[in-house]
């Protein structure tokens, strides 16, 4: 990952995490906030109490694939790999409530209500769900959508 990518991760994008548990059912959940540590882990915020199935699956079946969508032009990069979970600590909240009012922020300036937008942004039982990349793809809708631009093999 180069820090171009991690400068967009850390954004205030969109950011979708899906998972599946030992069944392989598809499950979707939303992020509150995320980072890189050296460009090598990703780190998500995520609420265990409006994502309750998102961190069950996680646990039962590490792999996960996140999405990272700007809303103002639909750049979009998706982050495949395997993911560890924990309680977030205070600092990581914290730095969560600053992507929340970015991200809020954002979205309003694009015409949407705060209403519209809060309800599914929330620190309430905030877990830190850290992922080791194994791959890395463009997902800007478009002919280059789909493309790998990184896999841990490289």
């Amino acid at each position: 990952m180069d820090k171009n990518l991690a400068a967009f991760i850390e954004s205030p994008v969109m950011q979708i995490i899906g998972t599946s548990g030992l069944s392989l059912k598809p499950e979707i959940g939303r992020g509150a906030g995320a980072w890189c540590d050296d460009l090598k882990i990703v780190h998500v915020v995520v609420s265990a109490w409006q994502w309750p199935q998102t961190i069950a699956n996680l646990r039962d079946n590490a792999q996960v694939a996140v999405t990272f969508a700007r809303p103002t032009d639909y750049v979009s990069y998706q982050i495949k790999g395997m993911a560890t979970v924990r309680e977030a600590v205070a600092a990581e909240i914290e730095r969560s409530s600053r992507y929340m009012v970015a991200i809020v922020s954002t979205l309003m300036r694009l015409g949407l209500m705060p209403e519209m937008i809060t309800p599914w942004l929330t620190k309430r039982e905030a877990m830190l769900v850290s992922i080791e990349p194994s791959s890395i793809f463009v997902q800007t809708p478009g002919p280059t959508a789909g493309t790998r631009i990184w896999n841990s093999a490289q």
